[in-house]
């Protein structure tokens, strides 16, 4: 099956074998045993990258570019890696408008392939316009000292003014432009020294003692490559550390908020008192206080049904409790009310009971000062016997009468 094959090739672990041996190859450049693995692994990474032709496998193809690259630089071999990077620039369209638009560019340091998703968003672009930028870069300056690096760039610069012409992009013709700009001054630093060089092409000896002299003097593209260098690394390890200024928001725009708008749509919302996030009910300080945090867990996950009735019936035992304790106030002054009319009562009785022995006690004065007390004492025990011995005759004449009328 033509995609198991695919997918026994493209994956992390056939990559990462072919940067293990190519890190072991550039590290045991000396060996005269493993220098001719160089050409064998050289081909199989360049089959690896060829094998589907796809843009979403570009991550992939600058990955075998870096492999390539270093691999060159550390044994001294020439391998031809601008290719790769010119190719990229050809069959794709850059000046095509993106249908999303993403805040920053995609890492292509973790990947081996892009979703379609990921391919319509302006920041794949972004991302591919700067491996191929670096790529280039990194390339060039590490054979800007040969003395054959004016023919060496010759088929870049032509495509280099070819995709210029084409794109319409300013940032990707940028960055183009800046290349071709340092490639240029770079050849034609390198044509002026070796206009005054007496040895053939077939000197071998006397060439690599040239190159390390332009080398040691320093070249325009490695100046240059240096600086850019610096930055890059820089720029890269904030990223896998994570250290980027995190409290920088200034590429998220800002919205101007109406101040005077809000202060009046909150002066005429009513006013709601207590209430959690979670809380339906707001939180009653009254009823215990529960404003979003006891029963929230609970409330949360329930229908809305179910809080619909919870909440119905919460207020139901509001006003119960309402009017229980309007009911208890109304009491207590009763209550109050009571006692206060019967402490007045009480208080009058003490008043009469204190006015009835003022009374005694002025008619025992004024009795007291009265001088014919012993007479007066006669005089009502005589008229006593009277009355008593005409009660008497009385009640005699009651009992006869009576026996004549039962006769």
């Amino acid at each position: 099956n033509k995609k198991e094959h695919i997918q026994a090739v493209y994956n992390w672990q056939f990559v990462h074998s072919l940067e293990l041996w190519g890190a072991l190859l550039g590290h045991c450049s000396d060996s005269q045993i493993l220098q001719p693995l160089i050409y064998p692994l050289t081909q199989v990474v360049l089959g690896a990258m060829r094998l589907v032709p796809s843009s979403k496998y570009f991550p992939l193809r600058f990955h075998c570019g870096n492999i390539l690259t270093n691999l060159g630089l550390q044994t001294s071999t020439f391998i031809p890696v601008l290719p790769i990077y010119l190719d990229v620039l050809n069959t794709y369209n850059f000046g095509k408008k993106s249908k999303k638009v993403s805040m920053k560019p995609l890492e292509f340091a973790c990947i081996l392939k892009v979703s379609k998703s990921q391919m319509l968003e302006s920041g794949f672009k972004d991302t591919v316009v700067e491996e191929v930028y670096a790529g280039i870069i990194t390339y060039l300056a590490h054979h800007s000292n040969r003395i054959g690096f004016p023919e060496l760039v010759t088929p870049l610069i032509f495509q280099l003014k070819s995709f210029l012409k084409d794109c319409k992009v300013g940032n990707y013709c940028k960055k183009m432009k800046q290349v071709l700009d340092k490639v240029i001054a770079n050849q034609k630093f390198i044509e002026n020294r070796r206009k005054s060089v007496s040895f053939g092409v077939a000197d071998h000896q006397n060439i690599e003692i040239w190159e390390a002299q332009v080398e040691r003097d320093g070249t325009p593209l490695l100046a240059f490559y240096k600086s850019w260098k610096k930055v890059a690394d820089s720029n890269k390890m904030k990223r896998l550390t994570q250290s980027i200024n995190m409290d920088d928001y200034s590429h998220i725009p800002l919205l101007k908020k109406n101040h005077k708008k809000i202060r009046m749509k909150m002066d005429q919302e009513p006013e709601v008192s207590g209430g959690g996030l979670w809380s339906d009910d707001g939180g009653d300080s009254e009823n215990g206080g529960d404003s979003g945090g006891e029963s929230d867990d609970e409330e949360r996950f329930k229908l809305k049904e179910e809080r619909n009735k919870d909440k119905k019936k919460k207020k139901v035992e509001k006003k119960v409790a309402k009017v229980e304790k309007e009911e208890s106030d109304h009491d207590e002054n009763y209550s109050e009310s009571g006692e206060e009319a019967k402490d007045h009562l009480e208080d009058m009785e003490e008043s009469d009971d204190g006015s009835d022995v003022e009374d005694q006690v002025t008619d025992l004065k004024l009795e007291d000062m009265d001088g014919d007390t012993d007479s007066e004492l006669e005089m009502n025990d005589d008229f006593g016997d009277g009355n008593a011995d005409s009660d008497d005759d009385g009640s005699d004449d009651d009992q006869s009468g009576d026996e004549s009328d039962s006769e």
